[in-house]
């Protein structure tokens, strides 16, 4: 069996369009984990009535936790009742009815990837490419292959990938648990939001596991569906978590090399969406982050 996660806040008019999706899948030997922020609209009704549908347990929270904790929650419940492996899923995510099918063949055939990403397309352009996986430069900064590309022309490549995009990504039980933080964590649920799935995919990289991209099984993906691109919120925790998953995943003689380079992309971002928010919520970010960084080893995977 195999657990799928996902983290619901304020979504009513995104998750209806995934679990519907879910429910239709040829595939049927799954259980939805769903982590919900304290939704104040009406989340919570459109999910109760997909209980008779999908097998669904409910995990209602009474404040907003954040993507990475609340994926933290179900991860553990479906490690915890069996599944050897868990799809994270975003809310706004459609799951065409064969994607979980080719995905578990696929599993079955190729046990040597323990991270597989579903191919993920615009949802409003299904000419558009969203995702294929993640590859890092030498200073860890992670690009998303085949974002914005046409379909054809990405799917016509050969594609190697470093890590996933968590918005649609297979990991094995396995893996999850040799990587797993001091406390418990998978995604470190500090970063509440950005940059939890780079520090899980340079984890799992360093402890020698691969992955690779499903270019069969797909998923329409509504990018930046439920952010804001210029309050300030996004900006703060990419500042922030920048500093704390690239001190985790390098030595410290590394880091402190890289660290103008840091500051220099934080710069040219800030100039792209500038406003006395975006500028007090990058300054803190940084100030945050490093003060967060300085508690984060470096720690190798045996």
């Amino acid at each position: 069996m195999i657990g799928i996660v996902i983290a619901n806040w304020n979504g009513e008019k995104l998750i209806d369009k995934c679990l519907l999706s879910l429910k239709n899948q040829s595939f049927k030997d799954f259980k939805v984990y769903i982590i919900d922020n304290d939704s104040k609209d009406n989340s919570i009704n459109v999910i109760k009535g997909y209980k008779e549908k999908l097998n669904i347990e409910l995990i209602e929270m009474d404040h907003n936790s954040g993507f990475a904790p609340a994926n933290n929650i179900g991860i553990k419940k479906a490690i915890n009742e069996g599944c050897n492996y868990v799809l994270t899923l975003n809310n706004d995510v459609e799951v065409p009815n064969d994607s979980l099918e080719k995905a578990m063949n696929f599993i079955e055939n190729n046990k040597e990837y323990d991270v597989l990403q579903l191919f993920m397309i615009n949802y409003f352009e299904r000419n558009k490419c969203d995702a294929a996986g993640l590859v890092f430069n030498e200073k860890l900064i992670p690009s998303q292959v085949g974002y914005r590309e046409e379909v054809s022309e990405v799917l016509s490549k050969e594609i190697s990938i470093e890590g996933a995009c968590a918005g649609a990504a297979i990991y094995s039980a396995k893996a999850l648990e040799k990587v797993k933080l001091d406390n418990g964590d998978y995604f470190d649920s500090k970063f509440f939001a950005y940059y939890e799935d780079v520090d899980l995919s340079l984890r799992l990289k360093r402890a020698g596991f691969k992955t690779t991209v499903l270019k069969e099984s797909i998923v329409y993906h509504m990018h930046s569906a439920t952010g804001n691109k210029t309050s300030g919120f996004k900006e703060y925790y990419l500042a922030r978590n920048l500093f704390m998953y690239t001190k985790r995943n390098q030595s410290l003689e590394k880091y402190k090399k890289a660290k103008k380079t840091y500051y220099i992309i934080l710069i040219i971002n800030l100039l792209k969406n500038f406003n006395m928010e975006v500028l007090k919520s990058v300054f803190k970010g940084i100030k945050d982050g490093n003060k967060e960084a300085k508690k984060i080893e470096y720690k190798e995977f045996n």
